[in-house]
């Protein structure tokens, strides 16, 4: 279980094993801590030399031998507020020359640009892509599916919070007609002005199976994930002209579908 937390805050296996060690031994020589972590002991010293330099041992020699010491337990919470420091002021800079790096990238080039993920995991990575979109989302959406599983469920009811008061990204939704949607959109969508600025809806009539796709369009890429009873499994599609053509497959679909509970009006209310 303690093990477990470190790898959370960013500790290999390893790292995690040896700082364990240091706290449960004391100030000891690298030789003991090896043995206590089960480790070679020239991998235990790069180990130290690596939790040294992230402040989470320390060291001091003796007799011409070094000794370390793990930090205390509540030293844990100053080093991940650290690390989220860090993060913050890495995206900034990264945010800042991101242009430059775009620049590089070859057009033309044959890279894959199909992204697969399988699982849940995968369904969720290919969501929070959706997340970092630049234009509104057009969207295909079978709430059913999402409502079928209880991981699937409760992300999917985060991800629309997360959106709308986080992102504060725009959509255009198509949803299968049923109770459960209906439901959802009056129960666990975010009910407030703001929503009502960023959140169109459309009713799909039932006898139009979506079945178990979720369909997103934003920028140069299509996002689908499939919540099938036995398939679980997200695809992102990088490309301008595919994009491009789903977006007048929507555009013809939405002329289409059917006002009603899930259109959204000023109040923030559905009609």
């Amino acid at each position: 279980m303690l093990k477990s937390i470190l790898g959370k805050i960013g500790l290999s296996n390893k790292d995690a094993d040896v700082y364990l060690a240091c706290l449960e031994l004391g100030t000891q020589p690298a030789s003991v801590i090896a043995k206590k972590a089960g480790l070679k002991r020239p991998t235990t010293y790069l180990i130290l030399e690596n939790l040294l330099q992230q402040g989470l041992v320390s060291e001091y020699t003796g007799s011409n031998v070094k000794y370390f010491t793990a930090v205390q337990p509540d030293y844990l919470l100053t080093y991940l507020d650290k690390k989220r420091r860090d993060i913050t002021s890495h995206q900034r800079e990264l945010e800042q020359f991101l242009p430059q790096f775009n620049a590089l990238s070859n057009p033309y080039s044959l890279a894959p640009k199909v992204s697969f993920y399988e699982g849940v995991e995968g369904i969720r990575r290919v969501m929070d892509d959706t997340l970092n979109a630049k234009t509104h989302l057009s969207c295909f959406s079978s709430i059913d599916a999402w409502f079928t599983r209880e991981d699937t469920k409760k992300y999917i009811i985060e991800y629309g919070k997360r959106r709308v008061n986080e992102r504060h990204i725009p959509i255009q939704g198509i949803i299968l007609d049923t109770p459960v949607a209906r439901q959802y959109l009056e129960r666990d969508y975010p009910p407030n002005p703001e929503s009502a600025k960023l959140s169109t809806f459309r009713w799909l009539p039932k006898d139009i199976n979506l079945v178990t796709n979720e369909i997103n369009i934003y920028d140069n890429k299509v996002a689908i994930c499939s919540l099938g009873k036995y398939e679980l499994m997200g695809v992102i599609i990088e490309s301008k002209e595919i994009a491009e053509t789903q977006r007048s497959i929507f555009a013809l679909a939405w002329r289409g579908a059917k006002k009603g509970l899930a259109e959204v009006g000023e109040d923030g209310k559905r009609q």
